[in-house]
């Protein structure tokens, strides 16, 4: 088989689940919220992926995903950073810590992994954000073009919760903002 048939056989796999799913739904009749039975899809595929030894480890992410930085115009303007101790926050100038994959799970939903902490980005019910090793229902972002062009990533295991910085370039909890504030707004910044 071809490397490229081999990165395509996840998606694939997943289509497969998915529908065999919406089938079985349908004859049970009971409704189910889409992402819940998403999420639900997504955990039996990492864990039959992880069981089978395939895959370079417990993440979502495929080939093609390209970094970049997020940018937030509060204060003098910060980018977001995951350092590897977890810790998440926002610094002028771009670091190492600051180059992120963005990676898309489904339409309007992303994920964030820290390219050289290698965590991936997670909000909490308390509206913190903070750094993890495995992917989980809280790394799940909704992921909006505002009307001013920037993006507000919220939280879709936590309504209302936001990412967010202060004018220092602190974090902000998120759950106290509202996207239509400055602190929420970041622009996705590519390299080359």
């Amino acid at each position: 088989m071809s490397v490229s048939l081999l990165m395509l056989l996840p998606g694939f796999q997943l289509l497969l689940m998915f529908g065999v799913g919406a089938k079985k739904q349908e004859l049970a009749g009971s409704p189910e919220d889409p992402s819940t039975r998403l999420r639900g899809l997504w955990r039996l595929h990492m864990r039959d992926t992880l069981l089978k030894g395939k895959g370079a480890g417990p993440h979502p992410m495929r080939g093609g995903v390209k970094q970049q930085l997020l940018y937030c115009r509060v204060g003098i303007g910060y980018h977001v950073q995951i350092l590897p101790s977890g810790a998440v926050g926002g610094v002028h100038r771009p670091t190492e810590h600051c180059w992120l994959k963005v990676f898309a799970m489904k339409h309007g939903v992303v994920g964030v992994r820290g390219v050289k902490s290698g965590l991936y980005l997670c909000l909490s019910a308390e509206g913190l954000p903070y750094g993890a090793e495995k992917f989980s229902d809280e790394c799940l972002l909704k992921e909006n073009l505002e009307e001013n062009h920037y993006n507000t990533y919220s939280s879709l295991s936590h309504p209302d919760i936001y990412l967010a910085l202060s004018q220092k370039g602190a974090l902000r909890r998120g759950n106290s903002v509202g996207r239509h504030q400055p602190c929420t707004h970041f622009l996705p910044r590519r390299t080359g």
